[in-house]
């Protein structure tokens, strides 16, 4: 050993230049036979290995901002495990990544947010709602929910910690887009192939039917298998690629967010789902109403005209053309909805009696499982998300985390309403707190937290929203036009 320090400070780089050299020689080989069998005969187990083992090795190469895009793109796609999904794996991979550098003084320390004190009373009162859990099997689905909405919160600790600059968030918002694309692309396989394969024993779309043979009025769930959850992803992430729109400066950048703009209105539309469309309809309207100071009379005309003529030429495609239904049908069909206390008459009854259900346990809830056996009967679901957190984790809960929107809201409120504004998260915070109010919209007929690919969605919209609020009201942001 004492040979080797003593030699020249050329030796040793020409003995580790070959070693690694013959590494990844025969690193390249294996990766290429294995690429190769996978190819003539998939399987689905050592597909989400490569994988995972993929993201893994690039997150640690890469710094932090870049692992959390790649969780990102990765969980949409989770793989079922013995110990959970992939996306556990990875979220907890990527903590004990950022906690070493963290310790090591690579990264910066945690910092507090405005909304962490409500994430760990909501924590709480998960935990707490476990003392109503008296069935052993409702037990067990109980702590697979919560593990995922834990790692959930994790991945929630990730965001705020580590986009801490404008330019994080521009880059988080690149992989945001990427992931918009895929999962978009993926639904219009699903409404090609209804009832198809696209990876064996991965993603498959058996539970996308329609009618006629699947020839009509298919409604695609993409990545979710929920068509009502994924009309929601749509509009959230509308509002996010009409700013990467806005904010466009080349040629190659306006065709590339435009045609983001049209894939998501596309996908948006083969939901067939009124209330995600009618959500995002709200939330554009408000945020015409934030920026009506840099809007003007001829601009917000041609504006919407051209919305117009693209929503029903859109409709009319999707409705003629492709196997998915009439959505404009659908949403001129509300006036003969009928009412019952005030309530749609197909929610009614569901509304009801999940308030019902919640009174049973109204301080703790029943604990994060939602069980729909009834006896000989059963309870439906809910259809909203704010009685199913009730019926969850009980009013004590439901306050928690009406706190933690209402703190969002009022955090999110713009000073600077320019979309052009030299600094980016000063910018977007207009549309973030656009975006926050179509979900809280739409949470009035669908439940976020029943889905368990779906809920480490609420909890990236949720942290981007915390962090672009604070980033913007940073001491050192720029002050932006008057």
């Amino acid at each position: 050993m004492s040979g080797t320090i003593g030699r020249g400070s050329g030796q040793p780089r020409a003995e580790r230049d070959i070693w690694s050299w013959l590494f990844g020689a025969v690193l390249l080989v294996v990766v290429g036979v294995v690429l190769g069998l996978q190819y003539m005969q998939p399987d689905k187990r050592m597909l989400a290995v490569l994988a995972a083992a993929i993201v893994a090795s690039i997150a640690w190469r890469l710094d932090i901002v870049s692992g959390v895009g790649l969780l990102v793109l990765a969980i949409p796609y989770p793989r079922s495990t013995v110990f959970g999904s992939t996306n556990i794996a990875l979220i907890l991979l990527l903590a004990i990544m950022w906690l070493l550098r963290v310790s090591q003084g690579v990264v910066e320390r945690p910092r507090r947010n405005l909304i962490d004190m409500w994430m760990l009373g909501l924590l709480g009162a998960f935990i707490l709602s476990f003392y109503n859990v008296a069935n052993a099997v409702h037990l067990q689905h109980a702590l697979n929910n919560f593990v995922v909405i834990v790692s959930a919160m994790v991945l929630y600790t990730l965001i705020v910690n580590n986009i801490r600059s404008s330019d994080d968030l521009r880059r988080l918002h690149v992989f945001q887009a990427i992931s918009m694309t895929s999962i978009c692309l993926m639904a219009v396989y699903e409404l090609n192939h209804p009832g198809g394969v696209l990876i064996p024993g991965w993603i498959d779309f058996r539970m996308s039917h329609g009618d006629a043979l699947d020839t009509r009025n298919i409604r695609v769930g993409g990545a979710f298998f929920d068509f009502e959850l994924l009309s929601e992803y749509c509009a959230t992430s509308m509002v996010v690629a009409i700013f990467l729109l806005m904010r466009a400066r080349s040629g190659a950048h306006r065709v590339l967010t435009g045609g983001l703009v049209l894939l998501l209105a596309f996908v948006q539309f083969a939901t067939v789902t009124r209330g995600g469309m009618v959500s995002l309809m709200v939330g554009l309207l408000y945020l015409a109403w934030i920026l009506r100071k840099r809007l003007s009379f001829v601009s917000v005309t041609i504006t919407g005209a051209v919305a117009a003529s693209l929503f029903l030429a859109m409709n009319f495609y999707v409705a003629h053309f492709t196997r998915s239904g009439d959505l404009l049908a659908r949403l001129t069909g509300l006036d003969t909805v009928q009412f019952e206390n005030g309530m749609p008459m197909d929610r009614a009854p569901i509304w009801s009696q999940a308030f019902e259900r919640m009174m049973e346990h109204p301080i703790l809830g029943h604990g994060p499982y939602y069980a729909v056996e009834r006896g000989l009967g059963y309870w439906y679901w809910p259809h909203n998300g704010y009685l199913y957190i009730g019926n969850l984790i009980g009013f004590l809960g439901l306050a928690i985390y009406l706190g933690m929107l209402v703190t969002l809201w009022r955090a999110s409120r713009p000073e600077v309403r320019d979309p052009d504004d030299p600094d980016y998260a000063t910018a977007f915070l207009p549309f973030a707190h656009a975006q926050l109010l179509v979900f809280i919209v739409d949470q009035t007929k669908i439940d976020a937290l029943r889905n368990q690919i779906y809920t480490f969605q609420l909890f990236v919209l949720i942290a981007i929203v915390a962090t672009t609020a604070q980033l913007a009201r940073r001491p050192s942001a720029p002050a932006g036009h008057p």
